[in-house]
């Protein structure tokens, strides 16, 4: 029985965290517009210029921040073309630098290895001759 209370009790939270954090914004929001259009509705009754006079202040509040945004974004995009075009007129030359650089870098490890190894190899492959002459003189 006791598992059954805690599932219960998990959907009732689950329930009241729905409502808590979905529903009760919702309606919130909801009163606030059905206020504000109420408040818009008795003013604009009485005169139409204070009505024109807040909307004009409400459109400049809403447009201020989306144009300072789009020039904050436009600013960012020219960077980045430009950015963009210095580095392309860049990469070709150093890229080929850089390969020719890398490509040395191997040659030398390779060169380096080969020194390294060459005594082994030397060794290894005169004791195989050794072993194959003496394997052809028995048969």
């Amino acid at each position: 029985m006791a598992p059954e209370k805690k599932t219960t009790g998990t959907k009732e939270q689950s329930k009241k965290e729905h409502f808590l954090q979905i529903y009760l914004p919702l309606i919130f929001i909801l009163l606030l517009v059905i206020i504000a259009a109420g408040l818009v509705i008795n003013i604009s009754g009485l005169n139409i210029q204070s009505v024109q006079h807040w909307a004009n202040i409400s459109v400049v509040i809403l447009v201020v921040p989306v144009i300072f945004s789009t020039l904050v974004f436009l600013a960012i995009f020219i960077l980045l073309i430009i950015g963009n075009a210095k580095f392309l007129n860049w990469l070709p030359i150093h890229a080929a630098n850089l390969h020719v650089f890398i490509m040395k870098i191997a040659v030398v490890i390779m060169n380096g290895s080969n020194k390294i190894v060459s005594p082994v190899i030397k060794t290894k492959s005169k004791i195989f001759s050794l072993k194959s002459i003496r394997k052809k003189g028995k048969i």
